[in-house]
């Protein structure tokens, strides 16, 4: 074997040699600039021996089922009856364990194997994955019985596969499908997990289908009900995905303009693709590309503050506060939210008002820097929006609403327009809540929503759901993510489907925990600074901001946090 092994080693290194060899002579050319994109990783798969064990029959079976995401499943299923082959639908939910060593429960009277599996997360049959707490375990049985050769094989089992998490990654693809806000204008992503062979072609099928349910009612798609691609195939050549949908699934002008959109914006972000050649029922579905759909609002690089007693005004690198004649902040201050146009702010006063200030109106020029300002007058003039018992932090929306709650057992998430007009959204499902965090994402069509559920936190993301002119109108029924997530005290949009939570910490001096959630994805973990006590972001995880108690405020750099500012109490990006 290590003599065949050296043969191959040294053929494959005389070829390469070979056919690298560096010209010496020549004209010089320029090259394409692409690369050919790597194999997915398969995992090897090997078939039922004769004279195999009921053990090896069901461990063989899991191993080949890895490899089946890459193929057909082919070899998977020769280790199932005839019966169960034609049954067995492996992709109708994959779960997704823990890597390490399955121990098998053999009960050879009832013909039964069973494993008790530490469940990491599941994938449904349309690549929407839930994420499991830590210590969830799933209970999988296999019937098996002997077939007409006298061999073991499995003759009954559940539909779906087991996927080890070791090789998750390898053979499944995050896919961000993308709709359009109800105004048409703005993408709102829904991410699903497809296994990378013929990636292209899950794609186009689930985009083509549609949103969620849960996202349903907050986004527009171009596609009309009952749409469908014509050939489920997606080939891409030359770069170029050829999508060919069924004759219904072509709506009006503008119908038509946002699926070309959708499939552009979504197959374009996969490995290898770099444009879309749609057509419908043989004809191209629109003669000229549109580019109305615009991606989320990105904050400006300037964040409002509470500085020293007042409102102030950073821009990365300077701090100015409003002039001595504005005032100082009212007493009991905080949950300082900064509107879309960087000029007006919302902020909670004594824990059961909401106000509002334009102090901020002027921009930067009609502010001092931090250290030439002298002695406050007064008090600054706000404007009430919200009067409550106890209400969450404010959070502003891209059209301007300002968005809050009571924290204990609220009815209703409240919206104000910029005139002070009060909607209430039912949100009955908070009942029995604490709710901490209500936070509209920057799309406009989804709102997360932070609360403790007695000693558990929940942390859920909801539609919104819009008038034409972009008032809310209602919210839906939420959508849990993230896991193993502790007490917070913070939370934040990072990115159109990113999330960022700030824990608190368990011993004294200790760095609290800092969780990333991805929307219909994983969450992370990672470590805050010592006496974090608030965060903010303007656009990615490497914008995030903390500030301390003793108001120090840091940003990222490189794998730790490094110093940016001093003396504030509140930092705020838009939202």
């Amino acid at each position: 074997m290590r003599l065949r092994l050296a043969a191959v080693c040294a053929a494959a290194a005389l070829a390469l040699s070979a056919c690298a060899t560096i010209p010496t002579s020549g004209e010089v050319n320029e090259g394409t600039g692409e690369v050919d994109g790597a194999e997915p990783f398969v995992p090897f798969a090997e078939g039922p021996q004769m004279g195999d064990s009921v053990n090896q029959i069901v461990s063989g079976f899991i191993r080949a089922t890895a490899a089946g995401f890459a193929s057909d499943f082919s070899v998977a299923r020769e280790y199932l009856t005839v019966p169960a082959r034609a049954d067995w639908d492996p992709l109708a939910e994959v779960t997704v364990f823990d890597s390490g060593a399955l121990t098998p429960d053999y009960d050879e009277a009832a013909g039964r194997v069973t494993y008790s599996v530490p469940v990491a997360a599941s994938i449904d049959e349309d690549g929407r994955m839930l994420e499991a707490q830590s210590g969830t375990q799933a209970q999988l049985e296999f019937r098996v019985s002997k077939d007409v050769a006298a061999q073991w094989r499995i003759s009954g089992l559940e539909d779906g596969s087991l996927l080890a998490e070791a090789n998750f990654n390898r053979v499944f693809l995050p896919v961000t499908l993308i709709f359009a806000s109800q105004d048409g204008s703005t993408v709102v992503p829904e991410l699903r997990w497809l296994p990378v062979s013929n990636v292209a072609t899950s794609a186009a099928r689930e985009l083509v289908a549609g949103p969620s349910p849960w996202l349903s009612n907050a986004v527009t798609t171009g596609f009309p009900e009952g749409s469908s691609l014509a050939v489920d195939s997606v080939v891409v050549t030359d770069g170029i995905a050829k999508v060919q949908l069924a004759s219904q699934s072509a709506g009006n002008a503008d119908q038509r303009a946002l699926a070309e959109q959708q499939l552009r914006q979504t197959l374009t972000a996969l490995p290898g693709i770099t444009g879309v050649d749609v057509t419908v029922a043989g004809l191209p579905l629109v003669a000229h590309t549109q580019d109305t759909l615009a991606p989320e609002p990105v904050p400006e690089n300037v964040a409002a503050a509470f500085v020293d007693g007042r409102l102030g005004l950073w821009d990365g690198d300077q701090m100015r506060v409003v002039p001595d004649s504005v005032g100082a902040l009212p007493a009991g201050a905080d949950g300082l939210a900064t509107g879309y146009n960087g000029r007006r702010v919302a902020f909670r006063v004594g824990g059961d008002t909401i106000v509002l200030s334009d102090a901020l109106e002027g921009g930067a020029d009609s502010l001092v820097p931090v250290d030439d300002a002298g002695e406050a007058q007064g008090t600054m003039a706000t404007t009430t929006l919200v009067e409550g018992d106890h209400l969450v932090p404010p959070s502003f929306d891209r059209y301007g609403w300002v968005w809050t709650s009571e924290t204990t057992e609220p009815q209703a998430i409240i919206a104000v327009d910029k005139d002070g007009n009060q909607t209430s959204l039912d949100a009955r499902w908070l009942a029995g809540r604490t709710v901490q965090e209500v936070v509209p994402s920057r799309d406009g069509a989804r709102v997360l929503v932070v609360s403790r559920a007695g000693a558990q936190t929940v942390v859920e993301v909801a539609e919104v759901v819009r008038s034409d002119k972009g008032a809310p109108l209602s919210v839906g029924e939420p959508l849990q993510i993230g896991a193993n997530i502790g007490a917070t005290i913070d939370a934040i949009w990072v990115d159109d489907l990113t999330v960022a939570l700030l824990g608190t910490s368990s011993e004294k001096g200790a760095a609290p925990p800092l969780w990333t959630v991805v929307v219909g994805g994983r969450t992370t973990e990672d470590a805050a600074v010592p006496d974090a006590v608030e965060i903010s972001a303007r656009h990615g995880d490497r914008s995030i901001t903390l500030v301390s108690k003793d108001g120090t405020v840091r940003e990222r750099a490189g794998t730790g946090w490094s110093s940016i500012a001093s003396g504030v109490s509140d930092l705020a990006y838009a939202g």
